[in-house]
């Protein structure tokens, strides 16, 4: 078990940027990167990578039944384990997002490093916990874990609760992606395979375009999952509840009411529409 350093938040890169008063200036001003989870001073920044990572935690809570404050333990645990990013080594043979051991009886090497296992096998464990509920997050996670240091997570609390509001607690246009790696697939049908395998459901794909169907209360959920896939495939949009969202500083917005074709998809409170690039 390892302790990872505190996560950056916007406000820090806020205050970078409020040094920037010229031309000159600008050019050591790092432009922003990554993912922006929440709102105002509670605001979460995380890499790409670790909000991908943290959307399929949340997706395969829900197809599982787990509710938003499970998502928060299991989100608070691979922050504190792994830093959200599936790693391929740890103390003795800890592996993946959780650091789980196959000597330990949680899976084989490969099982352990698929994200959606992984996920799955700690909500198994936490479920059998008698009263994680009422548990403090930490408390939850030390339960499952049974780490030599156990107070460690109680430190991403905060944190992982507003991830879980967004990718679990239907937080209306919650957070925002900047920009990709640089290496997206703008292959439809795996994006929706990949939405099936995580949620549990079918999603509808029409060349570029994937439509997922929500029953409303999971909508915004899955809307923000789709914005955290960015990371691994090329999405030019995603539209739901009358918002669109585009890779950039500009996040969610309402959309050019003159497009009455995109308008008419962005509108919809029951379908999530996601659009990926086209090719060169």
């Amino acid at each position: 078990m390892r302790t990872v350093p505190v996560l950056l938040s916007l406000a820090l890169l806020a205050g970078v940027a409020a040094c920037a008063d010229d031309p000159i200036d600008d050019l050591f001003t790092p432009a922003p990167t990554g993912c922006f989870i929440g709102e105002g001073a509670e605001q979460v920044h995380l890499t790409a990578e670790q909000t991908y990572h943290a959307a399929t935690i949340a997706a395969v809570g829900q197809r599982d039944g787990m509710d938003e404050r499970a998502v928060a333990v299991a989100v608070a645990t691979a922050m504190q384990e792994s830093e959200l990013v599936n790693v391929d080594y740890g103390d003795h043979d800890s592996l993946g997002l959780f650091q789980q051991r196959p000597s330990s009886g949680w899976g084989t090497e490969e099982e352990i490093l698929d994200p959606v296992y992984a996920s799955f096998k700690f909500y198994e464990k936490l479920r059998r916990i008698d009263g994680w509920q009422e548990m403090e997050i930490g408390d939850a996670a030390q339960a499952v874990q049974v780490s030599a240091y156990p107070d460690a997570y109680a430190q991403w609390e905060s944190d992982a609760l507003a991830i879980a509001a967004v990718f679990a607690g239907g937080a209306e246009a919650g957070m925002t992606c900047i920009a990709s790696n640089g290496e997206d697939s703008v292959d439809a049908q795996a994006l929706a395979e990949a939405h099936a395998h995580q949620w549990g459901t079918d999603a509808t794909v029409e060349d570029l375009t994937i439509a997922i169907e929500t029953d409303g209360d999971s909508g915004w959920n899955r809307a923000a999952w789709a914005v955290a896939k960015s990371y691994e495939f090329g999405i030019a949009s995603v539209e739901f509840g009358g918002m669109r969202w585009e890779p950039g500083e500009e996040g969610w917005a309402a959309p050019d009411s003159e497009a009455a074709e995109v308008t008419e998809s962005a509108t919809s409170d029951s379908t999530v529409f996601i659009t990926l690039i086209a090719p060169e």
